[in-house]
């Protein structure tokens, strides 16, 4: 793992009518700066195996979780980078504030 940089990657996309239905934007997404050695990459998400395809495309290997918080359960412990589109950010914002006792 280079200096600095996470040891884990979570990816979350969905496609529900906010993000859009159509996820063929993926193929026009440059993940290379995602493919670090020693990094584990975590995708998740509605649509966590079409981006599963995509990474392993990309030369990326990663494991697939189908829930964002069991992406982040299943992250070793460290820095941890979440990347997730409009509604998996907001579910995964409404779990975190549940675990918080903000909600």
């Amino acid at each position: 793992v280079r200096s600095g940089g996470p040891e884990s990657v979570m990816i979350a996309i969905n496609d529900e009518y906010a993000d859009g239905r159509d996820m063929s934007w993926l193929w026009d997404v440059d993940f290379s700066r995602v493919n670090q050695p020693g990094r584990r990459v975590i995708a998740c998400g509605e649509r966590g195996a079409d981006l599963a395809v995509r990474l392993e495309y990309a030369g990326i290997h990663c494991d697939l979780a189908p829930l964002p918080m069991d992406a982040l359960a299943a992250c070793e412990p460290g820095r941890v980078e979440v990347l997730l589109n409009y509604t998996a950010m907001r579910d995964f914002k409404i779990v975190l504030d549940r675990k918080e006792g903000k909600r």
